[in-house]
């Protein structure tokens, strides 16, 4: 009984070792597809073109350095409010221009300029606001405002239906 035994032994090993080999030559596979689909990216990319100052002369560095004056990175602080709720923007410069540009739903907010200088947003339904402004010591920033509604909104636009006419 010990050679049939010692023979099924060896039959479970062989499976075992047989397993090994299938799972490792899986992941082999998997990261050589893997390779390849990046290397098939980087294929594709089109070759970058001079810019247009380079063309003219001027340097990529002093490109750069131009760009990067004239648009100054603004500090994004996000504020979210529930519909129905009220946020101040204060310690703004006097006599600074706002400007806001609706996002999502442009009805979401109800933006109200104080004569303190201060900003009362009232959140009127779902959807999202950008507003640029200019703080007290002369940094600008844009507020991303995005107005949260629980539920859709109570009174829809869309027309309802008359009932049927009952003849007489």
């Amino acid at each position: 009984m010990k050679n049939g035994n010692s023979g099924l032994r060896a039959a479970a090993e062989s499976k075992r070792t047989d397993g090994k080999r299938v799972r490792t030559l899986i992941a082999a596979l998997t990261a050589v597809l893997g390779l390849l689909a990046l290397s098939a990216a980087a294929w594709t990319q089109a070759t970058p073109q001079p810019t247009k100052e380079a063309r003219h002369g001027k340097s990529a560095v002093h490109a750069k350095h131009a760009k990067t004056a004239a648009t100054k990175m603004r500090r994004v602080i996000s504020v979210t409010i529930n519909k129905g709720d009220t946020y101040t923007i204060s310690d703004l410069k006097q006599g600074a221009k706002t400007d806001s540009q609706p996002g999502k739903n442009p009805n979401a907010l109800s933006i109200q300029q104080q004569p303190s200088g201060d900003i009362v947003l009232l959140g009127t339904e779902g959807g999202s606001w950008k507003i640029d402004a200019t703080l007290a010591d002369g940094e600008e920033v844009t507020y991303d405002v995005k107005v949260k509604a629980e539920a859709p909104p109570i009174n829809s636009l869309t027309p309802g239906t008359a009932p049927t006419t009952i003849p007489p």
